[in-house]
């Protein structure tokens, strides 16, 4: 019989035979090592990839796994300083991200990347890869992100083939030695690509104009190219002169006349059509103007008998007082009505009741639908104008346009777009239980991200330091194309009491903290920022800013994640997305960043935008380690949120 220490020595040995016996027999396994002994690793970055290990569970450096098959799904080894060639890794099919960005690699052969089926992210920039364009590229049709930037590829650029691949977000080509033409595009999906740049190549022709929405800088640096968006046009391009050929001296002379005339005959037209058009831009202007302002004064002096306006039921209360001033202002983009009375006599459906106001939906003439918000009380008639002024100027896709207001002595009426998705609010919080549809974790990634590039745009809109306000989740709104944008822009500086009616949301600084129950801090962006960490929570854990009892949700987070219970944190609905688990981990760092008690060691909404991106184009990429993570938080933050966010750094 075995004694217990033998027996404990026999259980391990075979324990760990068992370990490395199935890593032997991974292929991918066998393919890093076989990529790794192809490579000149100076700073020794790979030292963890050793074969007595193995990558799925020792953590080797920038390998991630399938959590239940044990296959590579992400390979992410950037700034190195690695040499060698890239040619084994076309072996690991499972790959979902592959970055090498920034590093020394090149090929022996032309790259073939048909096998990585399922490969979404694809970073080979500032490399030495020579080569034509990879091979098999089209036929990965999950790929969303290309950058080939910044190394010696050459030959043409398959657009027919590129064509085919209908989520390409990103085709970066630039700096390297590519030839021929842009096109053709019959195919090409570019109403979805986000990002083309095809710069500093040897290409030519002419742009097409689907591509002229692009900047000027991603096609600069190709003298042979022509056409929206450079200058130089295709039609009036120089052409270089061929030698005469003896006998064509007098059609030479012939040709040259009547191209002279040709040349002559264009330059007045142009001149007469610039001419032209610059007196009719002349006279629109002015006619506008005097017409906008001619109808602004009409409207000022405008006096309605009291009740006049009394024609929606239950939308406008009471009318307006005879002798008593009123103005409507219409922005860019309106359409539906022509003035107060189009849209007081339509049909109203009541949509809420806010701190701010009443808010109803509006069908006009037509069949057009509004959002309009009732105001009472607010500021002074002066301040709102000017305000409304402002905030009816911002055009972004992620802010809800404010399209019009009518402004009396006793009514403010602000006219909105319409939004039919509902709000992030009731999306998460809505109608739980049986029979919900629960919202899947890419929809809630997309909503954080594009409310939080609206927020940025407003933060940095004319450099004036403009913030919300009123953060909240139902302040989120979502449109028919599945967009989050921001509502209520500005509405606090139109109150007497501009601050946050919902505690929850309320930035630490705003709370008051003296006997006569006042807040001692001014309102900045950096309370919006607060606010926005807080509406992450709610996107990661599906609970109510307020939290169970006297408990907030932000103090309840902190609580469960110092104790590492890192999926009980998050909602019981993203239960099936475990594979996520790294974005969730993620973003669950950004909105901790977000929610740092002092002002000033809380991001820009700016950086804020940026981190939530990279997380979801590489696949959710821990943000930085324990040391940087720790240096942002440190001066002057609580505890709680240091370990806090370090336990999430660190995983479950």
């Amino acid at each position: 019989m075995l004694s217990k220490q033998n027996f404990l020595s026999t259980f391990f040995f075979f324990f760990f035979s068992c370990i490395f016996s199935s890593s032997l027999s991974n292929p991918d396994f066998i393919t890093l090592l076989s990529f790794k002994s192809s490579l000149l690793d100076s700073s020794n970055a790979l030292s963890t990839w050793v074969n007595s290990t193995n990558p799925c569970i020792d953590s080797w450096l920038g390998v991630k796994c399938h959590p239940t098959t044990h296959r590579v799904t992400k390979l992410v080894l950037e700034n190195l300083n690695l040499t060698g060639s890239i040619d084994a890794l076309s072996q690991l099919t499972q790959l979902r991200l592959l970055s090498l960005k920034q590093n020394h690699l090149s090929s022996a052969f032309d790259l073939n990347f048909s096998s990585l089926k399922n490969l979404k992210l694809l970073y080979l920039s500032h490399n030495r890869l020579s080569a034509n364009f990879p091979s098999g590229i089209h036929s990965l049709r999950r790929l969303r992100r290309l950058d080939l930037s910044y190394n010696y590829f050459y030959g043409e650029i398959p657009f027919p083939e590129l064509a085919q691949m209908p989520r390409l977000l990103t085709l970066r080509l630039d700096f390297n030695s590519f030839t021929g033409k842009i096109g053709p595009f019959s195919l090409f999906p570019s109403g979805l690509i986000l990002e083309f740049n095809v710069s500093n190549n040897f290409l030519s022709g002419e742009i097409p104009a689907i591509f002229s929405r692009f900047p000027v800088s991603s096609f600069s640096g190709n003298k042979n190219l022509c056409g929206k968006p450079l200058a130089l046009d295709c039609f009036h391009r120089t052409v270089k002169s061929e030698p005469a050929k003896p006998g064509d001296v007098g059609t030479k002379n012939k040709k040259k006349g009547v191209s002279d005339w040709v040349v002559f005959l264009i330059i007045t037209v142009d001149a007469v059509a610039i001419l032209a058009a610059l007196v009719t831009i002349t006279c629109c202007c002015y006619c506008k103007k005097r017409r906008n302002s001619g109808a602004q004064e009409r409207i000022k002096r405008k006096v309605r008998p009291a009740g006049s306006l009394n024609s929606m039921g239950g939308f406008y209360g009471g009318g307006v007082g005879g002798g008593r001033d009123e103005v409507m202002v219409v922005f860019d983009g309106c359409k539906g009505f022509g003035d107060v009375d189009d849209l007081l006599k339509s049909s109203a459906e009541l949509l809420g009741k806010g701190f701010a106001g009443t808010t109803y939906k509006v069908v006009v003439d037509g069949g057009d639908m509004m959002v309009v918000k009732r105001v009472r009380e607010r500021r002074k008639r002066k301040e709102v104008d000017s305000w409304l002024r402002i905030i009816g100027g911002l055009r972004h896709s992620n802010i809800v346009s404010l399209r019009a207001y009518y402004d009396s002595n006793e009514e403010l009426l602000l006219v909105y777009d319409f939004l039919p998705n509902g709000s992030l609010h009731s999306l998460l919080h809505g109608n739980r239980g049986p029979g919900r549809t629960p919202l899947d974790w890419t929809t809630r990634l997309k909503l954080a991200s594009g409310s939080a590039l609206g927020l940025a745009f407003l933060h940095g809109y004319n450099k004036a330091k403009h913030f919300h306000g009123n953060l909240t989740s139902s302040n989120i709104v979502v449109d028919h194309l599945g967009n989050a944008c921001v509502s209520d822009v500005g509405l606090h500086q139109l109150l007497h009491a501009a601050s946050i009616s919902n505690n929850g949301y309320k930035a630490p600084e705003l709370m008051p903290n003296n006997q006569n129950n006042v807040s001692q801090r001014r309102f900045t962006q950096k309370c919006d920022v607060y606010s926005f960490g807080v509406i992450l929570l709610e996107i990661l854990t599906g609970k109510m800013p307020n939290g169970e009892g006297e408990t907030s949700l932000v103090k309840w987070v902190q609580r469960v994640a110092r104790e590492e219970w890192t999926w009980e944190v998050f909602d019981f609905e993203l239960l099936r997305y475990k594979e996520m688990e790294e974005e969730m981990v993620g973003l669950m760092q950004v909105a901790l960043l977000c929610l740092a008690p002092f002002p000033r060691d809380r991001p820009k909404m700016s950086m804020v935008h940026m981190m939530i991106e990279d997380i979801r184009t590489k696949g959710g990429r821990q943000l930085g380690d324990r040391s940087s993570i720790m240096n942002d938080l440190s001066s002057d933050s609580s505890p709680s949120l240091s370990e806090s966010t370090l336990n999430f750094t660190s995983g479950s």
